[in-house]
């Protein structure tokens, strides 16, 4: 019966040394990610201000709808003009493309293709294929 009563007592002070153990862990991470949060809302502050003092200085204002209006008919009149007119569309893109542009144009392509990769297997957590969720037999 003595020996019932040791065992009993001991597994008590293994489980209450691993809920602390929990405890403290799950009170750590809390710490982390409230200090992270009030930095984020910091600097998130800190860039609203900066922004805002621009704003002020530069004179800065939002377009006029007629601005608006008369940019997106212009896109409009090209584009139905060009799409009436291909061989002038490719006329005029060949004279204003150069070397330089393309060359340019092909580096932001290879980052964009490379930053959507990277974006993709962050999602997939994995580097290739995608996680499989079903069991296995």
């Amino acid at each position: 019966m003595f020996r019932h009563v040791v065992r009993k007592s001991m597994a008590g002070v293994r489980n209450q040394s691993t809920v602390s153990k929990a405890k403290d862990a799950v009170s750590d991470k809390v710490e982390q990610l409230t200090g992270l949060f009030n930095k984020t809302v910091y600097w998130t502050k800190v860039t609203g201000e900066l922004a805002k003092q621009v704003y002020l200085k530069e004179k800065l204002s939002p377009p006029s709808v007629a601005e608006i209006q008369s940019v997106y008919q212009t896109l409009y009149t090209q584009g139905v003009h060009y799409a009436q007119r291909p061989l002038e569309f490719v006329n005029v893109l060949s004279k204003s493309l150069d070397k330089n542009t393309l060359i340019n144009g092909g580096a932001y392509l290879v980052q964009f293709a490379g930053l959507f990769a990277l974006g993709e297997a962050i999602g997939r957590r994995k580097l290739i294929g995608y996680p499989s969720f079903q069991s296995h037999h």
